[in-house]
């Protein structure tokens, strides 16, 4: 694939979601934070329910953008709801990151519906002005 059908494939992705935005497009809660000795950023993405070979993470700049589906489970053997406050559909996540980040050594791992991604920081101060997809692979993690 050439860079420009990449970067056009990438954008066509955002335009779609933000067209289907309807009922049940919600933003999972997230957790962001700063190793110690600050050479990465994790965060971490409550994301229960969804499968792990539908995300797709992308940087833009100094974003982070996580999107994705939690699909709804089949209710009907339940009987009718008493309290809905799942949130089911697609989702988008953008997170401002505060620092520069390697995006070919971005790695993430699916376990117990929580999603972490591991951003190491870059040593250069500059900042990419062109989105970047992570082309990286979701390991689920079992216990």
């Amino acid at each position: 694939m050439r860079h420009d059908e990449f970067f056009s494939d990438f954008d066509a992705m955002f335009i779609e979601l933000a067209r289907r935005a309807r009922t049940g497009r919600f933003e999972p809660n997230c957790d962001v934070f700063l190793s110690d000795d600050g050479e990465t950023i994790f965060v971490d993405v409550e994301i229960a329910g969804s499968d792990p070979a539908e995300l797709r993470v992308g940087v833009e700049e100094r974003c982070l953008f996580i999107l994705g589906r939690r699909t709804r489970r089949d209710r009907a053997a339940r009987g009718s709801f008493l309290l809905k406050e799942i949130e089911y559909g697609d989702f988008v996540k953008k997170i401002h990151l505060p620092v520069a980040v390697e995006c070919r050594d971005v790695t993430a791992s699916y376990r117990d519906g929580m999603l972490t991604i591991r951003l190491p920081v870059s040593r250069s101060a500059t900042v990419p002005r062109r989105r970047t997809e992570i082309q990286m692979t979701v390991q689920r993690i079992l216990a």
